[in-house]
């Protein structure tokens, strides 16, 4: 399939039933009580994210960030590039915005598909939003250091083997007050720990595209 049929395809395919928490339990760390239930009773705080598609050397390939190793929940984490909406923007704008800030690809390269089914954080309190997008050429990557610490680019193909999903012991707020070992399933992309939210994200993304 090359990459206009695929943009079709997810287009198509994001216009149908989404997979949802059928697909959001196999990577969920934590908390699978809060998979189907009202986010609203616990007033989240708003956020989406971006998973962009482009084509390198023909093959496609999407885009994650890791993290500064700051204090917090999610320090060093490797995720989508996005963040938290702000007053009078839409979701589509602040995942337009804090792509473009975070990894400095021009908004008016970015297209947006639609989205899929919004994820809550417990930990952080946050309703994400995640929006599908690409770009038509090969972007260029200017990362902002106070917010990126790496750019990875991703292979699509990495993320539909059968084998990516994996479990292991993570320890889950390593710089807070309340450190945690759970055992958690991630997925190994390019050997690298993708898990929580993000994870999350891409099961339900990668059970629409098998």
């Amino acid at each position: 399939m090359n990459f206009n049929e695929l943009i079709n395809n997810i287009k198509t395919r994001l216009n149908e039933p989404l997979p949802g928490s059928s697909a959001h339990i196999k990577l969920a760390p934590y908390r699978k009580d809060t998979l189907n239930t009202d986010f609203s009773k616990y007033n989240p705080k708003l956020a989406s994210t971006l998973l962009f598609l482009y084509q390198n050397n023909e093959k496609t390939n999407f885009v994650l960030i890791q993290r500064p190793d700051y204090s917090g929940t999610h320090g060093g984490q490797i995720s989508f590039p996005g963040g938290k909406k702000e007053k009078n923007e839409s979701l589509i704008e602040t995942a337009i915005r804090e792509t473009n800030e975070e990894i400095g690809i021009e908004t008016s390269e970015i297209k947006i598909l639609g989205k899929l089914s919004q994820v809550y954080v417990p930990p952080s309190n946050f309703l994400i939003t995640p929006y599908i997008g690409y770009a038509d050429k090969m972007p260029i990557f200017n990362p902002d250091p106070s917010e990126v610490t790496k750019v990875l680019e991703i292979e699509l193909n990495e993320l539909l083997k059968e084998d990516v999903i994996k479990e292991k012991i993570i320890t889950v707020g390593a710089k807070t007050n309340n450190p945690m070992n759970i055992n958690v399933p991630y997925l190994d992309l390019n050997n690298q720990v993708v898990w929580g939210a993000t994870g999350v994200i891409l099961s339900e993304f990668r059970d629409m595209m098998c």
